[in-house]
């Protein structure tokens, strides 16, 4: 998916249509196995937060498996869905229709795990170290960005979204803010994009 010069992509509009009219080409239509696999691994019970959640795979896999998710994302259409998903069951999910960077100082020191997955990849390019700084914001001390960074093998004067990702310089960006702990090929990407995301894990 790209968009033309006459599209404002840090709107809702344009994001809500793209699910309207399934241009959702970043949808798995189900959990993501990196994800799967990470949260598996937890021994206790998490604040999560998953900022640009989407249609929310995710999130309802974290909070079956007992976490506190605050799943947002400033397109009302995949949230309509994640709401029908988990209304009828016992899960710890607060749905938040709000732009990611109006969320703080609300939820600042909030979260023990931030989940970057094609967020990052999707907003103006422009807008990518005040991400990083409300992210920062958001976490506990000590807490954690867990991400998938892609495209990593697209030049970011192709445009986008997705805007490409350029893994050095995007680590450095993070570096001024957070310690990297892990940044890997993983293992379990799904086909299409073996080489193409990087698993990375920062901590506050």
């Amino acid at each position: 998916m790209n968009s033309n010069d006459n599209v404002d992509i840090s709107s809702s509009k344009f994001w809500n249509n793209c699910y309207r009219n399934n241009d959702t080409g970043w949808d798995l239509g189900g959990t993501t196995p990196i994800f799967r696999n990470w949260c598996d691994s937890l021994k206790s019970q998490k604040e999560i937060c998953v900022p640009g959640c989407g249609n929310g795979y995710d999130v309802l896999y974290f909070a079956n498996k007992g976490h506190r998710v605050t799943a947002i994302d400033f397109a009302k259409e995949p949230t309509r869905t994640l709401k029908k998903e988990s209304k009828n069951s016992n899960l710890n999910i607060d749905i938040i229709v709000k732009d990611i960077f109006n969320l703080t100082p609300e939820f600042n020191n909030r979260f023990d795990y931030i989940i970057e997955y094609t967020c990052y990849c999707a907003i103006d390019p422009k807008m990518r170290n005040q991400y990083i700084n409300i992210m920062y914001d958001l976490l506990k001390p000590g807490g954690e960005l867990v991400g998938i960074f892609l495209p990593v093998n697209k030049d970011l004067k192709d445009g986008g979204p997705p805007f490409g990702v350029q893994l050095n310089q995007t680590i450095k960006a993070f570096l001024k803010k957070f310690k990297l702990i892990e940044s890997i090929r993983h293992p379990l990407s799904i086909v299409p994009r073996v080489d193409k995301e990087q698993f990375v894990r920062f901590i506050k």
